[in-house]
Formats: structure tokens, C-alpha cells, sequence
């Protein structure tokens, strides 16, 4: 016979315990005060289901949890049930064999390493009525201790109370607490022998309070669940509200830059305008000025004389020539026989046409220039506006027909690099 042993909890030495316990309860009946039973929801349910699949027949389970001290005072927490389904009470007794221990202690091992046995549970059809007194011998000598129970139900009526022997006997205790978690353990228990995939789908006893508790409970979370959702929708709407803010300033500050940019084209284009029209004015200015310049320079006053000179040098050429040509045919007749000793004089080409010539051409070359750099200095306007594609090198040959003036540019407008100038940049002029 395998030797049950129980123990007592210990855990009444050294510091005064805290004990953690549950929030979510339900108090069934007045607890006592030398005793605090706290069972979980789904072995309650769990054993109800498992008492009415034999109604008419006895049913037996092995209560599992843990036990603990707080002020002298036990404190069991009822978490699992295993089912002895082929046990039945008799007037014999409960034939509580090695095989049946043996299976007991295999399946704590294997789906409940961490629990302790607290009790058993017996379904008797007909109950309530007064224990066989059989029944408190029997829990003695397997359950002994302060920290066992004996839970005692009807199967078809669902009435059930907790039993705890004092006294020499099995005392009814007048209430316990039932508590609410999420029992993994249980629940793979129920799996794996086949009970059903969850307790809360099999459940089929009809507990007004346990539902008016979870629908307490469940509004609870659906509240809760409300709330999150109103403060993330909250949060979201400020956050949109500051997007829709930022959007808007930022477009009324481009609306702004837009104006101010409308404005500085526009400036531009009259700029533009009026360089145009001055440059206009300056053309004009520097065709009437060269107009008036070439009408001086062929004037009788200023090309008189010049003229008379280059035609008395065209003149004198073609006398002479006149005049030698018949002293040449004389000499040609008289002298031919002292041709070989005496070699006829060539007649001397006048120098005097040539010298005349540049000379007269001089002046009026000079005076051109003159007043080539007259149109050229009036033509010149003060500032210019660059324009796309410029640099100082075509700015320079445009206005002063040549690229000498760089230099200056760059200097009167404190530029120190000549390629990098700005389109809409007004160049001071030399």
C-alpha cells in the first residue's frame, strides 16, 4: 500500500506573510475566520459538469492547488480537480488503492508539477443529508490536516458545501470564495482526457450569479475597451488638428513668398522695360550724333583742301609721264647706234603722289575715329541689368565693342570673380 503523506503548511514562522489574493471573487455563504477557502471558477464548473454525466452514481475527484498562512489562518487555493471516474462510494468504503494513487501522482506530474493535493470531492445523489460517518474515517486517513477539504455535491440540484474535520468530525464550513482567472492547466487537462476543448463552451448549469458576474465583468473590460479607443481617437484628432494647422500656416507663408516673388518678377520686368527703352534712346542718341558727325566731316571747310592736294598728286604723275615720253622717242631715234655703250636713262617715277596720298587721307581717318569714340562715350549708358546667357565678357564687347573693360566692370561693382554674375544683377558702368 503506497503510504499517503500530506503536509501541513509550515509557513507560520519568521516574517508575517503578505499573501497576494485574488481580485476577482465572488463570496459564496459567510467564510469562516479560523478557515479561507478560495476555489477557481472553471474546477467549480468543471466538477458540476463532471458530477451530472453519472447522476444517479457517485463521482470522486482530487482537489489540487496550494495552501498558504497569513496570521495564523490557512488560506487554500483550490485551482485544478482530477477525476477518479472509476471510483464510486459504497457502504464498503472508497476502495483508494496503490493503482489509483499511482495514476493520481502520474497526472499531477504531468499537468500539475506545481500543485499540491488540498482535498477531494465526493457527488452523492440525493444530498443534502448527514455524512456516513464512514466518510470522515476515510478523509483522516487520506486527506488529514487543517489544510484538506472535502467538497460534497448534489449532481442533478448543483448544491454543494465544503466540509473540514474538526473535532473529531466532518464540520460543514458555512462559505468559501470563488475566484476568476485564466487556468491554462485546467483547461489542457480537460484537453487531453477528452472533457472538452474549453469549460466555458461546455458549460451547461445554469449559475445566474456566476453570469451576472461575468457580465459584470465583461462590461467592465468593454468599458475599459471604449475608453482606450476614445483616448486614442482623441489623441489622433489633435494630432490631425495639428496637421491641419501646420498645413495651413505653411501654405499662408507660401501664399506670402508667392506675393513677394509676384512682386519682384514685376519689378524685374520693368526694369527690363525701362533698360530697353533707354538703350533705345542711347541707339537713337548715337546714330543722329554719327549722322551729324559725318555730315561735318565731309563739309567744304574740313575735306577742301585734302581733296586739292590728292588731285594735284594725281596730276603730277601724268605729266611727267606726258613729258617724258617724247624725249624718250627722240633719243630712241638719234641714239641707236650707241645703243650698246650707252644705256638709255630710265625716267624717274615721281615719289611725290605717294607721300601725298597718306597725307591727305590722314586727317579725315583721324577725324572718323574722333568721331567714332564721341558716339561710342555718349552711347554708353551708366548701369545694365543682366540678362540670361550674359557674362562680363559679351557685356563688355556689347557695349564697348570690345573685351578691355572687364577689368574695370569687376572693379566698379566690387566683383571678384568675372564668370559669376546674377541674372537681374544692375552693373555700374565705366
Amino acid at each position: 500500500m503506497i503510504e499517503f503523506v500530506y503536509k501541513e503548511n509550515a509557513k507560520n514562522t519568521g516574517p508575517e506573510l503578505k499573501l497576494d489574493l485574488p481580485k476577482n471573487v465572488r463570496q459564496i455563504g459567510e467564510p469562516e475566520e479560523n478557515r479561507k477557502i478560495y476555489i477557481e471558477d472553471y474546477v467549480v464548473t468543471y466538477l458540476k459538469r463532471f458530477a451530472k454525466e453519472e447522476a444517479l452514481s457517485s463521482r470522486m475527484a482530487i482537489l489540487l492547488g496550494s495552501s498558504e498562512r497569513m496570521g495564523g489562518i490557512p488560506y487554500l487555493f483550490i485551482k485544478s480537480a482530477v477525476a477518479l471516474k472509476e471510483l464510486e462510494y459504497s457502504e464498503g468504503g472508497i476502495p483508494f488503492t496503490d493503482e489509483v494513487w499511482a495514476q493520481v501522482y502520474s497526472t499531477i506530474k504531468e499537468y500539475f508539477p506545481m500543485q499540491d493535493i488540498l482535498g477531494w470531492f465526493l457527488s452523492v445523489p440525493g444530498y443534502p443529508m448527514e455524512l456516513d460517518p464512514g466518510l470522515a474515517k476515510i478523509h483522516v486517513n487520506y486527506f488529514g490536516g487543517v489544510d484538506k477539504v472535502l467538497l460534497v455535491a448534489e449532481p442533478t440540484d448543483g448544491d454543494e458545501d465544503f466540509f473540514a474535520y474538526e473535532n473529531g468530525r466532518l464540520t460543514r464550513q458555512k462559505g468559501y470564495y470563488i475566484f476568476y482567472t485564466r487556468n491554462e492547466e485546467m483547461q489542457r487537462y480537460m484537453i487531453d482526457t477528452g472533457d472538452g476543448e474549453s469549460i466555458d463552451e461546455q458549460e451547461h448549469f445554469e449559475d445566474r450569479a456566476i453570469k451576472s458576474f461575468r457580465t459584470i465583468v465583461q462590461e467592465k473590460k468593454e468599458i475599459s475597451g471604449q475608453k482606450r479607443v476614445m483616448t486614442f481617437l482623441y489623441t489622433a484628432s489633435t494630432f490631425l488638428v495639428m496637421v491641419v494647422l501646420v498645413i495651413g500656416i505653411t501654405l499662408i507663408n507660401n501664399y506670402e513668398k508667392m506675393e513677394g516673388l509676384e512682386v519682384t518678377l514685376s519689378n524685374i520686368s520693368r526694369t527690363l522695360e525701362s533698360r530697353e527703352d533707354t538703350e533705345i534712346a542711347y541707339a537713337e542718341n548715337a546714330a543722329v550724333q554719327e549722322e551729324a558727325e559725318a555730315e561735318e566731316a565731309v563739309s567744304p571747310d574740313t575735306a577742301e583742301q585734302p581733296q586739292e592736294e590728292g588731285e594735284q598728286a594725281e596730276q603730277t604723275p601724268t605729266e611727267t609721264a606726258e613729258l617724258s615720253q617724247p624725249e624718250q622717242v627722240e633719243e630712241e631715234q638719234t641714239g641707236q647706234a650707241q645703243a650698246d655703250t650707252v644705256e638709255q636713262p630710265q625716267p624717274e617715277q615721281p615719289e611725290q603722289p605717294e607721300q601725298t596720298q597718306p597725307e591727305a587721307e590722314q586727317p579725315q581717318a583721324e577725324e572718323a575715329q574722333e568721331t567714332q569714340e564721341a558716339a561710342s562715350q555718349s552711347a554708353v549708358p551708366e548701369t545694365y541689368v543682366v540678362q540670361q546667357g550674359d557674362t562680363l565678357l559679351k557685356i563688355s564687347r556689347k557695349i564697348y565693342g570690345g573685351d578691355d573693360q572687364i577689368d574695370a566692370i569687376c572693379s566698379l561693382n566690387g566683383i571678384d570673380d568675372s564668370d559669376h554674375i546674377l541674372v537681374g544683377q544692375k552693373l555700374l558702368l565705366p
